[in-house]
């Protein structure tokens, strides 16, 4: 008896296969994501169609299609329409595991699966446990940039977390994981359906964006009152919270730094704490653009006494780095 099996590729693509058992599902359907056709992902012209587009239309037209497009993705973001930017938190992909993500635009944070361990297609397979139990995180920076026509400019980052780590970390280079750019592919073509009509041609072909090198490196010289070193240090901290290295990071503080005046002193519960609070770091990329040195081995953001409910930060030589010793909310 010939039996049917429906494969799941993606929030509206489905493929129908006969005679098949279910093991077989996660890699037919990979195949499906690979084969637009057969499963209905971003073709290669739309996304060739999608990076090299201009868009000739009101900034607030631009602006609301993109954020509309990828609030239906992700849900959870931040947008800044003075600067241009929409940043989305971290969310939690689902089967990151394996390569049939390429596939699944959809995330936990939109109500499939979160906290139910294994999705149903890998019940019964040999995964091993660690990897059953590893989870991955997506996010992305989208940029309307220029003047009329507007270029849109999407930067995905990804990073993962692993049973006995304190936090997720970061995937840089050769680590990124394969579903990254899918992923990204797909927002950039979400975004571009929605503004279509006012679609042209850019004059000059769109070099592909890095995303190790998608943002701009702070220049130290910006702080020339303050020890090189320390300058040094705060351009790589400033780095490291806007591409959200949570990794660099943590590197970047003293084992005893002080974040909270009435918690213990703690590099890592501080990593906790301002992860969970984003709006701390946001601050804390706010407050090194006015730095001062009262002592030659300290430094202060803002330079002066701390005002009541305003953040400062602390910068002191640790061995032979400049590490951030203290970033609290005076009282």
């Amino acid at each position: 008896m010939t039996e049917r099996h429906r494969i799941i590729c993606g929030p509206r693509a489905v493929c129908v296969v006969p005679g098949l058992v279910p093991r077989l599902f996660l890699g037919l359907c990979l195949g499906c994501a690979l084969l637009a056709a057969g499963c209905g992902g971003s073709s290669k012209r739309e996304v060739k169609a999608a990076k090299q587009s201009v868009y000739n239309a009101d900034f607030a037209v631009v602006f609301a299609a993109a954020l509309e497009a990828t609030r239906e993705l992700y849900p959870s973001l931040d947008d800044s329409p003075g600067a241009g930017m929409i940043k989305t938190a971290w969310h939690q992909v689902q089967y990151a595991n394996s390569q049939d993500d390429l596939a699944n635009q959809r995330t936990i944070a939109q109500g499939q699966g979160m906290g139910r361990g294994m999705s149903p297609a890998l019940a019964g397979t040999s995964m091993p446990t660690r990897l059953a139990y590893k989870r991955y995180f997506i996010r992305f920076d989208v940029s309307v940039v220029g003047g009329r026509p507007w270029r849109v400019k999407v930067v995905g980052h990804a990073s993962e977390w692993e049973p006995g780590n304190a936090l997720p970390n970061e995937l840089h280079g050769p680590a990124r994981p394969p579903w990254l750019e899918g992923r990204t592919d797909a927002l950039t073509v979400a975004i571009h359906k929605r503004i279509r009509p006012y679609a042209i041609p850019a004059k000059e072909e769109v070099a592909e964006d890095k995303a190790e090198g998608a943002l701009p490196k702070t220049d130290p010289k910006q702080w020339k009152s303050l020890p090189p070193p320390a300058a040094a240090r705060l351009a790589q901290l400033k780095d490291a919270i806007v591409l959200r290295d949570y990794k660099a990071l943590r590197a970047q503080l003293a084992d005893d730094v002080v974040w909270s005046l009435g918690g213990a002193p703690g590099a890592d519960t501080a990593m906790a704490m301002w992860q969970a609070d984003p709006e701390a770091l946001d601050a804390l990329v706010r407050t090194i653009e006015s730095c001062a040195a009262p002592e030659p081995k300290r430094v202060t953001c803002p330079g002066g006494e701390p005002t009541a409910g305003a953040w400062q930060l602390v910068l002191e030589p640790r061995g032979t780095e400049w590490k951030v010793a203290s970033f609290v909310k005076a009282e």
